[in-house]
């Protein structure tokens, strides 16, 4: 199911992709609340992407809300009282997390698995609010005293790169699914590249040709010693493998709508 779940969506169903699917979906059956940990372009969305189509597709409907927790202050996110007024004014996560509890808006009652995925990196500021939803007692609790229960269809799954600035109880509460660079690897993205690029345009001798000199050029300079030597050289801001492979084939896309302009 997953293998053909990630085609469906445009990935390649690499073993350590598909892998990586199942470790999520064991994770989540036995823990309401899961890190999935890896550097940028890692496949971290396309891991939680590809478990719910799956899921949906094998009869359990799941629904998600994403949310970058750091797009936002603390109080935009979890709601504020206002001082002057003594109003309450919800936030982001407890609009959500409400309308998963009673299954209103856009959730139902036949959604067996409702996400919440905090897309962003971990700040103290905001992820300590979270202790008392990630352990055992599996409540929100906002500063109007309202208490918003996570129910058995709820999971909270927070995609981060790293933990650095996680406290040891933060990281003890959730269970940890990480991706390593060399888990899944640059190829499936090249490849994935290479077939949305087969499939458009004319068949004959031009798409010939150019399916040959794309192949044969990422063959020949994207070599993991070219990587290597990139790795070793000073960015100002770091550099994953999979940034020089998207940038290498933006250029070459360009280089061949250009040519398919002097074609004409």
């Amino acid at each position: 199911m997953a293998e053909k779940c990630a085609i469906d969506l445009g990935y390649q169903a690499d073993e350590g992709f598909v892998l990586k699917v199942v470790q999520l979906a064991e994770i989540l059956v036995v823990r309401h609340c899961c890190f999935i940990i890896g550097t940028t372009g890692c496949s971290k969305s396309a891991v939680w992407k590809t478990l719910k189509r799956a899921n949906t597709q094998g009869g359990r409907r799941t629904q998600t809300d994403i949310i970058d927790p750091k797009a936002i202050v603390a109080d935009e996110l979890y709601g504020f009282m206002n001082l002057k007024t003594n109003e309450w004014k919800d936030g982001v996560l407890s609009v959500i997390m409400r309308d998963m509890n009673k299954a209103q808006n856009k959730y139902a009652d036949d959604h067996e698995q409702k996400w919440v995925i905090l897309d962003g990196d971990v700040d103290p500021e905001w992820i300590e609010s979270l202790n008392t939803v990630m352990d055992d007692n599996k409540v929100l609790t906002l500063v109007s005293q309202e208490r918003i229960p996570m129910t058995a269809s709820m999971r909270l799954i927070l995609e981060v790169s790293n933990l650095r600035s996680a406290t040891p109880a933060t990281v003890s509460r959730g269970g940890v699914l990480f991706i390593n660079d060399a888990d899944i690897g640059w190829r499936p993205f090249f490849d994935s590249w290479l077939m949305k690029y087969k499939k458009s345009g004319p068949k004959g001798a031009y798409h010939d040709m150019a399916e040959n000199v794309f192949t044969l050029s990422l063959t020949t300079y994207v070599s993991d010693s070219f990587l290597d030597d990139l790795r070793h050289k000073n960015h100002i801001a770091p550099v994953v493998d999979l940034g020089h492979i998207d940038t290498l084939t933006t250029i070459i896309d360009q280089l061949c709508d250009e040519l398919k302009g002097n074609k004409k």
